[in-house]
């Protein structure tokens, strides 16, 4: 068994090399054969070094396989929809392939009602149809530890978004169906039978156990699932697959069907289920495991699941190496092979709620490195709340399968039991809702350094080893372990003698974090946002785009910040204000600072309710006022009386710290400038946040001549539609070389530092 779970090591080392080739791959592989010729001598090693080369080898040619054939500057198209199309709003998404036979990202922006439910009928896997439109690179990150779209588009081997500018749907056709369209049309056909019929707070519960469809799920309901790491449960995986398979199996063996028709009969069935349910990583992997095990079963053969297990990873990361960088698939195999791992473990405890305990707790360690990765927070209460929820949905599966089936054949009978299945999951959410708001329901950590995830998923690995062997006083010592390196990421951000500036790329607006050194302040300058139109019933999405949950809050977490200890809004537009109530919803803030005189333009905001709500205390500012904090220091010189405009209301705050002299403008136009200059003409800041934007009512020539800053931030959407930052702005910082950072080029831009100096970078090159 351990030469397989080598191999495994093996083949994920050498997949990695060819994606990450560096210094840190180099080292865990030079760990890892140093471990092999400890345990097994030099010929092991020589296997496993020929092993990582093998699915080095399947990297570089799946790399290579993948390239697109298109230039970008292609305008007509014949596609053809290989998905079913997601319509949101006004908005149609899908994944296409072209007739280069490339797969493309399509987007389509709706104009109309009609050609809406146009599409909601015709729309359909197997649709061909000639388009215009223009193709797009999709974005890469542009944030500290954001979300990358590029990548996670190029590891399903798609390189361009097609932003569709018209349909011709009168030469759309559908092409000849094949077995697999056929059976996409089926669980198409079942979504929408779902969406219809049941109500609305079950249909996305419901789509998700079935067709393993989230999309109609509630967005915040979706949100505490993942918070409290329960949304396992939403996703197909090896309890729909063991349950059904098992059902059918053991059916047809009633009805008198010999076990070898049966196990042909589930290797056919198990393909035309992965299909219907979505075709997610975790359903593959239970699939083809128990199309391994049914295999065996005709043949009269058996191996232990674990070689199962590890053959089926094997497969799958040499025919798509891409697939180990897919969240769903390093999750679905690291709680899969931590149960079957611990088979040996849990019978020795003979309480049916310690054996669930144990199981959720095996699943929960093995997956917290991978979590602390990609999310930076781990839950706390998730282990307990499993021991209540998977029971409860081992039982909700069947229920909504029997619903299902029955309202298609009798829909009153159906509706009885959608009733009560309603009832269960509207309780279930209450309580998961309820517990998602008590203090360990999830612990913001950060993203943990190399050596310390190494650390980390090397003591949980031996932890493990040592619990199967009984060795408990090894145990003992790893579990403290564990715990003492948890603790460090916890307060290593705490104690780190480092600060940083972050100016946030958060599109068109403002929004900066400043983080002291030793955690003596965590400060938010603005939360971006966008001026939200009232829309036709028929554009409104599922959701929206919000600065404050999409961009801010995950690069808060990623920095282990779980409290502001000021939130500064210099004042109250839409594009500085628009994501306050979802960054206050997440993080412990203590204070929110508004402009002495603005009081009155925040009462209607959404985000006052909520602050009230968790006790936040309001603090008005006015010039003259400032506060120290560590080594640094802040001043207010604006707003100093009440305006009219709400620009020239921005709190202006100016401070020193990290050896550099800093002036945060917000909106201010060139009157405030005028009047700082006057009542402070001996500023001399080195780091100038310009003004709106770079609007050429701000930042004006008279001001910079006074100030000389060495260098300019502007903080702009990329391609707005205000032209920001204007062409008599760039000109006069240009002319006074000045050096400037545009987010809008450049992505976020940071300063890191001590308490006497620092560097600049940037997250685009």
């Amino acid at each position: 068994m351990s030469h397989l779970l080598f191999l495994a090591v093996s083949a994920t080392l050498g997949v990695t090399a060819f994606s990450f080739l560096g210094w840190k791959a180099s080292f865990c592989i030079i760990l890892f054969l140093a471990f092999v010729y400890d345990k097994n001598g030099y010929r092991a090693v020589i296997l496993q070094v020929i092993t990582i080369a093998l699915f080095l080898s399947a990297a570089s040619i799946a790399d290579h396989l993948r390239s697109t054939s298109y230039t970008g500057t292609e305008t007509s198209f014949q596609i053809t929809f290989t998905e079913i199309p997601d319509i949101d709003g006004n908005i149609l998404r899908a994944e296409v392939r072209s007739d280069a036979d490339e797969k493309l990202q399509l987007r389509y922006i709706i104009p109309t009602l009609d050609e809406k439910q146009l599409l909601e009928h015709q729309a359909a896997v197997g649709l061909s149809c000639p388009v215009k439109g223009s193709l797009e690179e999709p974005e890469t990150r542009r944030n500290v530890n954001s979300f990358d779209y590029r990548n996670y588009l190029k590891q399903q081997g798609i390189y361009w978004i097609l932003s569709v500018e018209r349909f011709s749907f009168h030469d759309c056709f559908f092409e000849n169906k094949n077995i697999l369209d056929s059976i996409k049309k089926i669980r198409s056909e079942g979504i929408a039978y779902i969406e219809k019929h049941f109500p609305e707070e079950t249909r996305g519960y419901v789509s998700a156990l079935l067709f393993g469809e989230q999309k109609e799920i509630n967005e915040d309901e979706l949100a505490v699932f993942q918070r409290l790491g329960l949304v396992h449960l939403l996703a197909i995986s090896g309890l729909h697959v063991s349950f059904l398979a098992g059902i059918i199996f053991y059916a047809g063996i009633r009805l008198g069907v010999t076990r070898e028709m049966m196990s042909l009969s589930m290797l056919v069935f198990l393909p035309i289920y992965v299909i219907l349910s979505g075709a997610s990583i975790s359903v593959w992997r239970a699939c083809l495991i128990a199309m391994i095990f049914f295999s065996l079963l005709f043949f009269k053969k058996h191996i232990p699941i674990t070689k199962s297990m590890i053959i089926v990873y094997l497969s799958l990361l040499f025919i798509q190496p891409y697939m180990l960088f897919n969240i769903g698939f390093q999750l679905s195999f690291a709680a899969a092979f931590s149960i079957i791992m611990s088979s040996a473990i849990v019978p020795r405890y003979k309480s049916r709620t310690v054996q669930l305990f144990i199981v959720s707790f095996v699943c929960q360690m093995s997956t917290v490195p991978i979590l602390l990765f990609h999310f930076y927070e781990v839950t706390i209460l998730g282990v307990f709340l499993n021991i209540f929820f998977v029971p409860l949905y081992s039982i909700l599966l069947p229920f909504s399968i029997l619903a299902f089936l029955i309202h298609i054949v009798y829909p009153a009978a159906g509706d009885f039991f959608i009733y009560f299945l309603d009832l269960i999951i509207t309780i279930s959410n209450e309580v998961a809702g309820f517990v998602s708001i008590m203090p360990l329901a999830s612990v913001a950590f950060g993203k943990p350094s190399f050596f310390l995830m190494l650390m980390l998923v090397l003591a949980i690995f031996v932890f493990f080893i040592g619990w199967d062997l009984s060795a408990f006083k090894t145990v003992k010592y790893l579990l403290a372990a564990i715990v003492l390196l948890l603790v460090f990421q916890l307060y290593i951000e705490k104690l780190n003698p480092f600060g940083e500036v972050i100016f946030i790329d958060i599109g068109q607006g403002d929004a900066i974090l400043i983080k002291l050194p030793f955690d003596k302040g965590n400060y938010l300058i603005d939360t971006g946002g966008r001026l939200m139109f009232k829309q036709e019933a028929w554009k409104q999405r599922r959701s929206t785009f919000n600065t404050g949950k999409d961009i801010i809050v995950p690069l808060l977490k990623s920095k282990g910040i779980d409290r502001l200890d000021k939130l500064i809004l210099t004042h109250p537009d839409a594009d500085h204000i628009g994501g306050v109530k979802e960054v206050i919803k997440e993080m412990d803030v203590e204070e929110i600072v508004i402009g002495r005189g603005s009081e009155k333009d925040y009462i209607r905001e959404k985000f006052v309710d909520t602050a009230k709500a968790k006790k936040i205390a309001f603090t008005a500012v006015k010039r003259g006022d400032r506060w120290k904090a560590g080594e640094a220091m802040f001043y207010i010189l604006n707003p100093y009386r009440e305006e009219e405009d709400k620009n020239e209301s921005s709190i202006v705050m100016y401070a020193e710290f990290g050896g550099q002299r800093w002036m945060f403008t917000g909106d201010l136009g060139m009157d405030g400038e005028g009047e700082i200059l006057k009542v402070f003409p001996n500023l001399w800041p080195d780091v100038l946040k310009a003004g709106h934007h770079g609007s050429k009512t701000s930042t004006s020539e008279s001001f910079l001549d006074v100030l000389q800053p060495r260098i300019a931030i502007i903080s702009a959407g990329k391609e707005n539609r205000y032209g920001h930052p204007h062409t008599e702005v760039m000109d006069a910082l240009n002319e006074r070389r000045i050096h400037i950072y545009r987010t809008d080029k450049d992505g976020a831009v940071s300063y890191r530092f001590t308490n006497r100096s620092g560097t600049f970078s940037s997250v685009l090159p």
